[in-house]
């Protein structure tokens, strides 16, 4: 039985520094997919060659109660923290961080990358964590393209790039039953992913149009699925290979509070997130460490 899609959005256009990125998630058809409750879709941004920008924090901010996610389609990025992580990814790779109790992060071009040019494309999501992993210290990984998983597919292949398929597993550390993966369609193929009725399921189309049960749909738009059904049909009538990002996971039971850079279960949690960070607990960045 097909799964029938439920909402479609296409997002809301906004600028962050030098980037103009889509915000698809949250919006006021779909709140959340799993434990998904945010994505930016970055759109794709040619860097000229220039002379490097001094690491200055300016786009430094903290985060608490829950992990950020940012996946690269292109281009590079680097990963400082006040927890003392750093870590540089290129595409096809990922940067996974716990927020957990509290912390400030940056992330930027590398220096490599502004030196050279090229082009950034990329995906962020925030990732909800359970409430007692909301109270953990932060944690830091750097997925690198090499180690994603690959499974071949009718169509094409599937990169596993947070949780499991066809008894592939990501290094991503997951909390609850959750997964993303990005689906390569070769032109003129088709593809029927199963899907399990106990989860929760959206698309995202960063680029190419794709037919989605039989109706095409266009780059950087939002699919959201029903919960009954297990057939979820995708076909690439396009000339070149498609990428499609499907994700989402077990739904999130806990109550959901989110302010700014803080998603927390209570009002109270969310007050204590802001008198932690103004405190100082969250500490500072040390841009000479590179551990």
């Amino acid at each position: 039985m097909e799964k029938r899609i439920a909402a479609v959005y296409g997002g809301t256009d906004a600028q962050v520094g030098e980037l103009r990125v889509n915000r698809v998630l949250p919006n006021r058809y779909i709140h959340a997919v799993g434990p998904f409750i945010f994505l930016d879709h970055i759109y794709p941004f040619n860097q000229y060659p220039k002379t490097p920008s001094p690491k200055d924090g300016k786009h430094a901010h903290p985060h608490r109660g829950i992990a950020t996610f940012s996946y690269l389609f292109s281009g590079e990025l680097e990963h400082f923290d006040s927890a003392g992580n750093h870590g540089i990814v290129k595409a096809g790779g990922a940067q996974w961080m716990k927020a957990g109790n509290g912390v400030i992060h940056d992330e930027g071009f590398t220096a490599d990358f502004e030196r050279k040019g090229g082009v950034f494309h990329g995906l962020q999501f925030w990732v909800n964590l359970p409430s007692e992993n909301k109270a953990e210290d932060p944690d830091y990984f750097g997925l690198q393209s090499e180690d994603v998983p690959e499974v071949t597919i009718a169509g094409g292949k599937l990169r596993v790039i947070i949780g499991e398929f066809a008894g592939e597993q990501s290094p991503v550390q997951t909390y609850t039953q959750q997964f993303i993966y990005h689906i390569k369609l070769d032109s003129g193929t088709d593809f029927i992913f199963e899907a399990n009725k106990d989860l929760e399921y959206a698309i995202f189309l960063p680029a190419e149009g794709v037919a989605v049960n039989n109706q095409v749909f266009a780059k950087s738009e939002l699919l959201a699925f029903e919960e009954a059904g297990t057939e979820i049909h995708l076909a690439n009538k396009g000339s070149d290979i498609a990428d499609i990002i499907l994700f989402g996971g077990a739904p999130y039971e806990e109550p959901i509070v989110a302010e700014g850079p803080f998603v927390m279960n209570t009002r109270s949690e969310i007050a204590d997130a802001y008198s932690g960070f103004f405190n100082g607990n969250y500490g500072k960045i040390n841009y000479n460490n590179d551990k």
